[in-house]
């Protein structure tokens, strides 16, 4: 829950700037609908918080894809911007950059005795810092569905698209975090592991995200979203696999890394069950990550942007004085 120190300020003072800026506006809107934004860019920047979904922590019983294991003490901040253009009515184009953080921790399951105790006695935890870039398409639902195309105030929006992201995992040793990439624990890139390759730091990703947009007039609109971003890696945590033999890390390795990888190879509280090819991770579900966003998006003055106190009649013309 520590997360929340940074987010709900940020998300406060997000909603008051908003709620300041509309203020004026609203003595014109009553249950109104604007009734164009095609042509118009739009600019937007986001706060949220993160949750990963992988192989490390996450709830009692058998890990499971998806958000089976979400758990709230692993929310990390998550910030946004991106720019876009409304091509129609109904759907938007955006490209966003965005920062956030992901982490997961054996420790932090709530060992019953079950299938979790697995997961409990293997202890391992790490960090990530995540960068994204993503082109995304959001299509907005009940304009679609209206034969007028108008923009609704309340607008249910379906998005997806694109992306790539950095990672680089990290765990802790004697209170400080070390980049584990370079470390092969799970023999990535080692001969006697030929179906392992070492892994890239920079993969692409498809986000999906599920919102509403909230229009205060034509030029201001507040969202909120859920954001899912399915990957096609298994070592955002850097557990995917089995142990290994750990005297492969001096045949490999520096001297200097062959010693932080026989300290992290194994962080098990149960060392006896601990072996070569003995199960670390699950390699057929890929890592993943969602964010809860909100966003404040600006409509930016263009040749067509006009806006109707009412409901104004379907004879207009959107360049009319």
């Amino acid at each position: 829950m520590q997360a929340y120190k940074y987010t709900l300020p940020t998300i406060a003072c997000l909603i008051g700037l908003f709620i300041t800026a509309t203020a004026p506006a609203q003595y014109n809107w009553g249950n109104q609908d604007i009734d164009n934004v095609k042509y118009q860019p739009e600019i937007s920047i986001s706060v949220g918080g993160t949750n990963f979904l992988g192989d490390l922590g996450g709830k009692p019983g058998v890990g499971g894809p998806f958000i089976k294991d979400f758990l709230f003490k692993t929310v990390r901040p998550y910030v946004g911007a991106s720019v876009g253009w409304n091509p129609e009515n109904w759907y938007s184009i955006f490209a966003g950059a965005g920062f956030t953080v992901v982490n997961g921790a054996d420790s932090l399951i709530n060992n019953k005795g079950g299938q979790e105790r697995w997961r409990v006695y293997r202890n391992n935890s790490f960090r990530s810092n995540i960068y994204e870039l993503s082109l995304t398409g959001e299509l907005r639902l009940l304009t679609l569905l209206d034969p007028t195309h108008s923009v609704h105030r309340f607008s249910p929006y379906l998005g997806l698209g694109v992306g790539m992201f950095h990672f680089n995992p990290q765990v802790p040793l004697d209170g400080k975090w070390i980049y584990v990439r370079p470390l092969h624990l799970e023999g990535q890139g080692f001969a006697e592991y030929p179906d392992r390759k070492e892994y890239k730091l920079n993969q692409f990703y498809i986000p999906v995200s599920l919102g509403v947009k909230y229009y205060t007039n034509n030029r201001m609109a507040l969202s909120v979203s859920a954001l899912f971003r399915k990957t096609f890696t298994d070592y955002i945590d850097d557990v995917s696999t089995s142990y290994i033999d750990p005297k492969l890390f001096n045949k490999y390795l520096t001297p200097e890394n062959a010693l932080l990888a026989r300290q992290l190879y194994s962080r098990s509280i149960r060392p006896d069950k601990v072996r070569p090819n003995v199960g670390k991770g699950d390699p057929s579900d890929m890592d993943n990550y969602v964010s809860v966003v909100f966003t404040l998006s600006f409509i930016l003055k263009g040749p067509d942007a006009v806006y109707y106190p009412g409901r104004p009649s379907r004879d207009w013309s959107p360049r009319r004085p």
